[in-house]
Protein backbone atom coordinates (compact mmCIF):
# COMPACT_ATOMS: atom_id res chain seq x y z
CA UNK A 1 0.00 0.00 0.00
CA UNK A 2 1.41 3.51 -0.48
CA UNK A 3 1.15 6.45 1.53
CA UNK A 4 -1.59 7.66 3.93
CA UNK A 5 -4.79 9.14 1.50
CA UNK A 6 -6.49 12.30 3.26
CA UNK A 7 -10.19 13.27 2.54
CA UNK A 8 -9.26 15.36 -0.40
CA UNK A 9 -7.51 12.14 -2.05
CA UNK A 10 -11.08 10.30 -1.27
CA UNK A 11 -13.16 13.20 -2.80
CA UNK A 12 -10.80 13.15 -5.99
CA UNK A 13 -11.41 9.51 -6.57
CA UNK A 14 -14.88 10.18 -5.62
CA UNK A 15 -15.27 12.68 -8.39
CA UNK A 16 -13.17 10.62 -11.10
CA UNK A 17 -15.29 7.95 -10.46
CA UNK A 18 -18.47 9.63 -10.40
CA UNK A 19 -17.22 11.04 -13.80
CA UNK A 20 -16.95 7.69 -14.93
CA UNK A 21 -19.63 5.21 -13.45
CA UNK A 22 -22.36 7.80 -12.08
CA UNK A 23 -23.78 8.78 -8.89
CA UNK A 24 -24.45 5.06 -7.54
CA UNK A 25 -20.92 3.51 -8.36
CA UNK A 26 -20.09 5.84 -4.76
CA UNK A 27 -20.25 3.35 -2.20
CA UNK A 28 -18.07 2.64 0.68
CA UNK A 29 -17.28 -0.83 -1.10
CA UNK A 30 -16.34 0.73 -4.59
CA UNK A 31 -14.43 3.76 -3.25
CA UNK A 32 -12.63 0.94 -1.10
CA UNK A 33 -11.81 -0.96 -3.83
CA UNK A 34 -10.85 1.96 -6.90
CA UNK A 35 -8.42 3.12 -4.13
CA UNK A 36 -7.03 -0.32 -2.42
CA UNK A 37 -8.12 0.96 0.76
CA UNK A 38 -10.31 -0.98 3.51
CA UNK A 39 -13.58 0.24 4.83
CA UNK A 40 -11.30 1.29 8.01
CA UNK A 41 -9.54 3.88 5.97
CA UNK A 42 -12.41 5.52 4.67
CA UNK A 43 -14.55 5.93 7.95
CA UNK A 44 -11.52 7.18 9.45
CA UNK A 45 -12.14 9.88 7.43
CA UNK A 46 -15.74 10.23 7.37
CA UNK A 47 -18.37 9.36 9.55
CA UNK A 48 -20.74 7.78 6.93
CA UNK A 49 -21.59 7.68 3.08
CA UNK A 50 -23.43 10.57 3.16
CA UNK A 51 -20.99 12.95 4.78
CA UNK A 52 -18.31 11.78 2.17
CA UNK A 53 -20.64 12.84 -0.17
CA UNK A 54 -21.44 15.89 1.38
CA UNK A 55 -17.26 16.55 1.55
CA UNK A 56 -17.51 15.40 -2.52
CA UNK A 57 -19.65 17.92 -3.43
CA UNK A 58 -17.73 20.49 -1.40
CA UNK A 59 -14.77 19.22 -3.02
CA UNK A 60 -16.80 19.84 -6.81
CA UNK A 61 -17.39 22.97 -5.34
CA UNK A 62 -14.26 24.19 -4.51
CA UNK A 63 -12.20 22.85 -7.79
CA UNK A 64 -14.35 23.88 -10.38
CA UNK A 65 -15.66 26.81 -9.15
CA UNK A 66 -14.39 28.73 -6.18
CA UNK A 67 -10.43 28.14 -7.56
CA UNK A 68 -11.20 29.45 -10.97
CA UNK A 69 -12.37 32.76 -9.53
CA UNK A 70 -9.74 32.82 -7.05
CA UNK A 71 -7.55 32.74 -9.54
CA UNK A 72 -9.26 35.11 -12.05
CA UNK A 73 -9.76 37.32 -9.26
CA UNK A 74 -6.30 37.66 -8.60
CA UNK A 75 -5.86 39.59 -11.66
CA UNK A 76 -5.95 43.31 -11.37
CA UNK A 77 -8.10 44.32 -14.49
CA UNK A 78 -11.19 44.02 -15.67
CA UNK A 79 -9.90 42.13 -18.76
CA UNK A 80 -7.33 40.57 -17.73
CA UNK A 81 -9.79 38.75 -15.41
CA UNK A 82 -12.28 37.93 -17.28
CA UNK A 83 -9.19 36.29 -19.72
CA UNK A 84 -7.80 34.63 -16.51
CA UNK A 85 -11.13 32.87 -15.81
CA UNK A 86 -11.59 31.81 -19.67
CA UNK A 87 -7.94 29.44 -19.21
CA UNK A 88 -9.20 28.24 -15.56
CA UNK A 89 -12.47 27.30 -16.83
CA UNK A 90 -11.05 25.85 -20.06
CA UNK A 91 -8.43 23.67 -18.09
CA UNK A 92 -11.14 21.94 -15.77
CA UNK A 93 -12.57 18.14 -16.75
CA UNK A 94 -16.14 19.53 -17.07
CA UNK A 95 -17.45 16.01 -17.58
CA UNK A 96 -17.06 16.09 -13.47
CA UNK A 97 -19.72 19.38 -13.72
CA UNK A 98 -22.13 16.90 -16.26
CA UNK A 99 -21.73 14.07 -13.72
CA UNK A 100 -23.15 16.12 -10.78
CA UNK A 101 -25.90 18.17 -12.86
CA UNK A 102 -26.64 14.26 -13.22
CA UNK A 103 -26.77 13.12 -9.60
CA UNK A 104 -29.12 16.53 -8.94
CA UNK A 105 -31.70 15.24 -10.87
CA UNK A 106 -32.28 12.69 -7.98
CA UNK A 107 -30.58 13.70 -5.01
CA UNK A 108 -31.48 16.88 -3.16
CA UNK A 109 -28.12 17.24 -1.79
CA UNK A 110 -26.55 17.72 -5.32
CA UNK A 111 -29.57 19.63 -6.25
CA UNK A 112 -28.80 22.03 -3.54
CA UNK A 113 -24.97 22.31 -4.44
CA UNK A 114 -25.48 22.39 -8.13
CA UNK A 115 -27.99 25.73 -7.27
CA UNK A 116 -25.31 27.23 -5.02
CA UNK A 117 -23.01 27.17 -7.78
CA UNK A 118 -24.74 28.31 -10.72
CA UNK A 119 -25.92 31.35 -8.19
CA UNK A 120 -22.00 31.71 -7.68
CA UNK A 121 -21.09 31.67 -10.93
CA UNK A 122 -23.66 33.91 -12.01
CA UNK A 123 -22.93 36.73 -9.82
CA UNK A 124 -19.13 36.30 -10.27
CA UNK A 125 -19.90 36.90 -14.61
CA UNK A 126 -22.09 39.51 -13.49
CA UNK A 127 -19.27 41.12 -12.00
CA UNK A 128 -17.33 40.46 -14.78
CA UNK A 129 -19.88 42.18 -16.69
CA UNK A 130 -20.32 45.21 -14.91
CA UNK A 131 -16.39 45.94 -15.18
CA UNK A 132 -16.93 45.64 -18.60
CA UNK A 133 -19.81 48.34 -19.12
CA UNK A 134 -22.59 45.64 -19.86
CA UNK A 135 -25.53 48.06 -19.23
CA UNK A 136 -27.81 44.93 -17.56
CA UNK A 137 -24.79 42.85 -16.23
CA UNK A 138 -27.06 39.58 -14.59
CA UNK A 139 -28.73 39.65 -17.69
CA UNK A 140 -25.50 39.35 -19.50
CA UNK A 141 -24.06 37.11 -17.31
CA UNK A 142 -27.21 34.61 -17.08
CA UNK A 143 -27.02 34.82 -20.77
CA UNK A 144 -23.23 33.72 -20.91
CA UNK A 145 -23.46 31.18 -18.45
CA UNK A 146 -26.86 29.44 -20.22
CA UNK A 147 -24.14 29.52 -23.77
CA UNK A 148 -21.50 27.90 -20.79
CA UNK A 149 -24.05 25.36 -20.05
CA UNK A 150 -25.18 24.79 -23.60
CA UNK A 151 -21.68 23.91 -24.92
CA UNK A 152 -20.85 21.81 -21.86
CA UNK A 153 -24.10 19.41 -22.67
CA UNK A 154 -23.29 19.95 -26.79
CA UNK A 155 -19.96 19.00 -26.75
CA UNK A 156 -19.83 16.28 -24.17
CA UNK A 157 -19.65 13.68 -26.64
CA UNK A 158 -17.86 15.33 -29.12
CA UNK A 159 -15.23 17.27 -28.20
CA UNK A 160 -13.36 19.12 -25.66
CA UNK A 161 -15.30 20.92 -24.03
CA UNK A 162 -12.16 23.17 -23.10
CA UNK A 163 -12.04 23.61 -27.02
CA UNK A 164 -15.52 24.54 -27.61
CA UNK A 165 -15.05 26.99 -24.45
CA UNK A 166 -12.04 28.68 -26.41
CA UNK A 167 -14.02 28.54 -29.47
CA UNK A 168 -17.42 29.77 -28.19
CA UNK A 169 -16.21 32.75 -26.23
CA UNK A 170 -17.83 36.08 -26.60
CA UNK A 171 -16.87 37.97 -23.97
Amino acid sequence: MSARLAPIDWCDAGLELLRDEGMTSLTVDRMCTVLQRTKGSFYHHFRDLDAFLSTLLARWEDTLTEAPIAFAGSAPEPKERSARLDDAVARLDHRVDLAVRAWALRDERARLAVARVDARRIAYLSELQAAAGAEDATAAAKLEYVHFLGLQQLCAMTVPVHAALVIGNQR
